[in-house]
């Protein structure tokens, strides 16, 4: 598996620019008048490991590991957590599967075979929501060929809202994941490579109970394979 430069979630990259030094005059110049202060240039951010298809596996599974321990104690902590008040002071964490460098992949988002789209139903019956199709990832799982719907909300321009939304579902859904499915989320990249990394999928807020409304995959999202990656059910969720 190859992997070269992608962005992910929150990640914004840095396209490096190029410079010259200014021509110098062959004859010794008059004394330049003092030059007016410049504003310190913001340093270029330091790209993640799990941003970076480059990174050693050891650090994105270090990584990965502490991007789910802040989750962690964002959902024991903060007022708009999924998981019930009355359950927070005895929550111990998310229930994922062990890390798995295969099921992290590089992938192009190839064009949608025609502008369009679609209603997607959401668990509250008689409910819909609009998302535009923002293209197609296409990938291997063990030999198998799996591809995926890429949407963003329907803001009436295309292209408007900057990240990408990948429902899915998978066979282990209603067993070792939530029934309704999985969810990724990624950034726009100017590169159009991207890192499909299933490590971070991640339940939807009505996995957790509450009264959340949440889209469904649509069909074309369920995929014929095992997805053993990122977050899995909990031996007991929250009621």
């Amino acid at each position: 598996m190859r992997l070269s430069l992608t962005c992910l979630v929150g990640t914004a990259v840095m396209l490096s620019g190029c410079a010259s030094d200014a021509p110098r005059p062959v004859t010794t110049p008059p004394t330049p008048p003092a030059a007016a202060p410049v504003a310190d240039a913001a340093p270029e951010p330091s790209l993640s490991p799990l941003d970076d298809p480059r990174a050693p596996v050891e650090r994105v599974a270090q990584a990965l590991l502490a991007q789910r321990e802040l989750k962690d104690r964002a959902f024991r902590l903060e007022a708009d957590s999924p998981i019930p008040a009355e359950r927070r002071t005895t929550f111990r964490g998310l229930t994922y599967f062990p890390f798995d460098p295969n099921y992290r992949f590089v992938v192009t988002l190839e064009p949608c075979s025609k502008e369009s789209t679609i209603e997607m139903a959401t668990n509250r019956p008689g409910e819909t929501r609009r998302y535009r199709c923002a293209g197609v990832f296409r990938f291997k799982v063990e030999g198998v060929d799996c591809s995926l719907l890429v949407l963003t909300p329907d803001l009436g321009v295309p292209e408007a809202a900057a990240d990408l939304f990948i429902p899915f579902r998978d066979t282990t859904a209603g067993r070792e994941t939530y029934a309704a499915g999985r969810y990724l989320q990624l950034r726009r990249c100017p590169t159009n490579e991207y890192v499909l990394d299933f490590n971070q999928a991640f339940h939807p807020y009505c996995a957790y109970g509450g009264a959340y409304s949440c889209p469904l995959p649509p069909p074309e999202n369920h995929l014929p394979v095992a997805i053993r990656a990122g977050e899995k059910l909990p031996e007991k969720l929250p009621k």
